[in-house]
């Protein structure tokens, strides 16, 4: 399937970069169609970029009207103003689909997490909604007040799809057998990468197998960390050759903090190709956690890291870029706000 390849343009050229799009689009949940590039909305938001936000709404707006209608989010991001403000910026709002996460247990938290990213994002309905980081099937267990909330909310109509996010290959397997035993999680959001890079507990090889199992019982499939974090840059093209040929993936879900970034993925996804400048830029391309010398090595960074990236060394935090998938959720604990991804 197809968007509408004039998605993106108006009468009046307005935005000359606005040209002809037709990203692939798949059935990522039942009456759910995704373009199978997903906008991640972290990397432009304080926990990592940190644009100012109009010009971070610009960007999100920006890939909207380029044609991607699919974008991630999350209630510990604290960014639904900025999913707002691109919506009200772009040309179609009513086309893009947000997907969303929260870490609730109780059913009390579920509610407010749906109820505020109602509000704040002025939407009446949220088409996924899934429950953040989860570990294995006990793990999901463990938030069944949670998703039963989020049960009855999609039986409401008020989401539109209910699914889990995890860097575990046993919380894919823990999805799986929900769905056989009869609680059917719509989504699931793993990392996925050819190197395995920020999978806790196994092998790229482990986490194909668990997704194979998953999508052959019908749950739908969005990757994160396809580039590893940004590990992958300098071999960008593999990486995404990996996740979209694997056939395991719906979509994949892209970090992208400017509109040239945009354009490069857009024409990745549509054409195989980089342009030759982006692809350049990515092979030489570099990020990392920074630590500022301030940092007085309290450990709540080291506490919050699941990659166990992070480990306190002669009194400051240290990272072992190795094992960081600059996620930035370390920077967001810092009571100091010493940590920042550059």
């Amino acid at each position: 399937m197809q968007i509408d390849a004039n998605y993106g343009m108006n009468s009046n050229n307005e935005n000359p970069r606005a040209e002809r799009c037709a990203l692939e689009t798949t059935e990522i949940a039942p009456k759910l169609t995704v373009t199978r590039l997903c906008i991640g909305s972290l990397t432009v938001s304080p926990m990592q970029a940190s644009l100012p936000r109009d010009r971070a709404c610009e960007v999100l707006a920006y890939a909207f009207d380029r044609g991607i209608n699919f974008t991630d989010t999350a209630q510990y991001y604290e960014n639904y103003d900025i999913i707002k403000g691109a919506l009200s910026r772009c040309r179609a709002p009513e086309r893009v689909v947000i997907s969303s996460k929260t870490y609730a247990y109780t059913r009390e938290d579920a509610e407010k997490a749906v109820e505020e990213a109602r509000k704040k994002t002025g939407r009446d309905v949220i088409d996924i909604f899934m429950l953040h980081e989860q570990e294995s099937y006990e793990t999901l267990r463990g938030h069944m007040a949670a998703l039963d909330c989020l049960f009855e909310y999609r039986a409401r109509g008020i989401i539109r799809a209910v699914g889990a996010s995890m860097h575990h290959v046993a919380a894919v397997r823990g999805a799986s057998l929900l769905r056989r035993r009869g609680i059917p999680l719509d989504v699931i959001h793993p990392i996925f990468n050819k190197a395995g890079i920020g999978i806790a507990d196994g092998t790229a090889e482990d986490m194909a197998d668990a997704i194979r199992e998953a999508r052959s019982l019908g749950i739908g499939v969005f990757a994160m960390k396809s580039l590893g974090g940004g590990h992958l840059f300098s071999s960008a093209a593999e990486a995404f050759d990996f996740v979209l040929d694997s056939g395991l993936c719906d979509a994949v879900a892209v970090g992208m903090q400017s509109e040239e970034e945009i354009d490069s993925n857009i024409s990745y996804f549509e054409k195989r190709k980089f342009p030759a400048e982006a692809e350049k830029i990515l092979k030489e391309k570099k990020r990392r956690l920074l630590i500022e010398e301030y940092c007085v090595g309290c450990g709540s960074c080291v506490e919050r890291c699941r990659q166990k990236a992070l480990a306190i060394k002669d009194s400051r935090a240290s990272v072992d870029m190795s094992r960081c998938v600059l996620c930035a959720y370390c920077a967001k604990i810092c009571p100091m706000f010493a940590i920042k991804v550059i």
